[in-house]
């Protein structure tokens, strides 16, 4: 099923990162760094399935362009520790297809991002030849600074808040969850904790408990049990990158560490569906199997006697109305002067 991923990291000068470097890596091409005077060359690199820039109405027709939006980045930025981008990742739902995703990735950037006044550089990229094959992922680098029509103004620290941060993940969950329902996948990602998660599947087990359906609190307390994990580690840029290159590194072992615990439940939350689902298909194929032969039984039954029988209780119960009746003329009668 699809999982739920939504980071955003700032990319700082401070940290000797350069914004021309990144944007060259997340979409595989050659870009020369003006500020530096080097060449980040990235376009042998495979695996980046699409790219393009979504900017705000009146962005200058030149920042629409990769190489001079990111030089451009770098030259009004004057601190030596600058916040030159910010950096948004998402897992992408491997359930859709390549131009669902990327439809998908343009309308949550145009939404959350754009029409807020920011430039974004979007990257799709496929799952890598090793790993797991689902990994579907979007890397979105964004503007820090608003945008004029002679270029760069001044840095907006809303984009900074906390609350804003807390909007984006809980709009990307919607955004995805929208495609998914249109291709009728049964389950929906969420951008709440595990444990919050959790913690509200076991209050639905106990309602199911309550009004007495028994499926539905298997189903809830399965749900659960997939839940009951640590979240997968975020191992860092530098990490991923020399992993990349072949060097293992620690918290590269503890990003697979994790994995590997995630894989376990994910195993045992198969084998209890596939468990729970062959008991009620046996529960289910007993009922229908006593039910037919009650109906069976009932078809080939005498009901002679018992028909007698009822027939006999209604004519008492004529007898006892047509008493009642009697009596009531007698008395009537007796009222009027007459008797019998």
């Amino acid at each position: 099923m699809a999982i739920y991923h939504f980071s955003a990291k700032m990319i700082s000068r401070s940290t000797g990162r350069s914004a021309v470097a990144a944007a060259a890596y997340r979409t595989a091409e050659r870009i020369e760094d003006h500020r530096q005077g080097l060449e980040h060359d990235y376009s042998n690199r495979t695996g980046v399935l699409h790219t393009e820039i979504l900017a705000p109405d009146g962005t200058p027709e030149a920042l629409m362009d990769r190489a001079t939006l990111w030089n451009a980045v770098e030259q009004v930025e004057r601190r030596k520790d600058a916040q030159l981008a910010r950096e948004v990742t998402v897992a992408l739902p491997h359930e859709l297809t390549d131009a669902q995703r990327t439809s998908l990735v343009r309308s949550f950037v145009q939404s959350a991002f754009v029409d807020r006044g920011m430039i974004a550089d979007v990257a799709l990229h496929a799952p890598g030849r090793e790993g797991d094959e689902r990994n579907h992922h979007a890397h979105i680098m964004l503007t820090t600074r608003s945008i004029g029509a002679d270029g760069f103004e001044g840095k907006d620290r809303s984009w900074n808040s906390k609350e804003l941060l807390a909007d984006w993940r809980e709009s990307w969950a919607d955004h995805a969850n929208t495609y998914l329902r249109e291709i009728e996948v049964g389950r929906e990602i969420d951008h709440r904790s595990l444990e919050a998660q959790r913690e509200e599947k076991l209050d639905l087990k106990e309602r199911a408990l309550e009004r007495g359906d028994d499926r539905a609190a298997h189903e809830f307390e399965i749900e659960a049990v997939e839940l009951d994990r640590d979240p997968l580690p975020d191992i860092g840029w530098k990490a991923w990158g020399m992993e990349r290159r072949g060097i293992q590194t620690t918290a590269g072992d503890l990003w697979r560490d994790a994995y590997g615990r995630l894989e376990q439940v994910r195993e045992v939350v198969s084998g209890l569906r596939e468990r729970f689902a062959e008991t009620y298909a046996r529960v289910r194929e007993v009922a229908e199997h006593s039910l037919n032969g009650l109906a069976e039984a009932l078809r080939g039954a005498d009901f002679s006697t018992l028909e007698a029988a009822h027939e006999q209780v209604r004519e008492r119960d004529r007898e006892a109305v047509r008493s009642i009746e009697q009596e009531r003329d007698i008395s009537r009668d007796r009222d009027d002067g007459f008797s019998l």
